[in-house]
């Protein structure tokens, strides 16, 4: 997937001679999201023993974005993100999160309105750089654990976005838009007691020694500022 990423890229620069005269845009971006990690083990439990709690987390970085006429184009983000997720169960014994801090590069095709509306389809790559576990029950805290080991260390998202581009001046424009995203491929982790979920002898302990796979999902309100240049500023 690295690869594809890197040959994407260097495909746009190199093309970037022959679409400059279509246009360009740049600018910063950042978003809230409403964050999940789904699990048939934890999903299976109904809040008795165990469930989830609705979590949130954020992404903010870079945008570039290279357009072939005034209504079609592909963008690329540069974001870091921090996707969470808190359980807990129906008496609220005990509290946990998991948290994951990715560099997410989402890929994507953008269709664009003459009003400036816009809708965007395409991928996300995320490559892990740190995930860390907390678990507290009534007022002790345990120490927060390092869980990268217990995560995928990549992942590959589907993503689907609609928003808008409001024009302010001299080729400025605040952008809004909603993305959702998920999961294609295996986020593996932990449960919300901290259980590795890919260890046999634990699946054997506690699951029936049935392996799930774990999905992650978000929903978030991107807001950012983006210069253009060319054709899609109306020159």
């Amino acid at each position: 997937m690295q690869k594809l990423l890197l040959l994407f890229l260097v495909a746009i620069l190199i093309s970037s001679g022959s679409v400059l005269g279509q246009g360009i845009q740049a600018g910063v971006k950042g978003s809230i999201n409403s964050t999940w990690l789904f699990n048939n083990h934890v999903s299976d439990a109904a809040g008795i023993s165990q469930g989830y709690v609705p979590s949130f987390g954020q992404s903010y970085g870079l945008s570039g974005a290279i357009f072939f006429s005034k209504k079609l184009g592909v963008e690329m983000n540069f974001f870091y993100d921090t996707h969470r997720q808190k359980y807990s169960n129906d008496d609220e014994s005990f509290e946990s999160e998991t948290t994951l801090n990715r560099v997410s590069i989402p890929l994507m095709l953008k269709l664009k309105s003459t009003t400036g509306a816009y809708l965007e389809i395409g991928a996300i790559y995320n490559a892990l750089t740190k995930a860390e576990f907390s678990f507290a029950v009534d007022s002790l805290a345990l120490p927060i654990r390092d869980v990268k080991p217990s995560m995928a260390k990549s992942s590959v998202d589907a993503m689907l976005g609609i928003g808008v581009d409001i024009n302010l001046f001299a080729g400025l424009s605040l952008t809004t838009a909603l993305r959702f995203w998920g999961s294609l491929t295996d986020l593996k982790g932990i449960d919300s007691f901290g259980g590795d979920l890919s260890d046999e002898l634990y699946l054997t302990a506690v699951y029936d020694g049935e392996y799930q796979e774990t999905r992650g999902a978000s929903a978030g309100f991107v807001v950012g500022l983006v210069y253009s240049i060319g054709k899609i500023a109306g020159e």
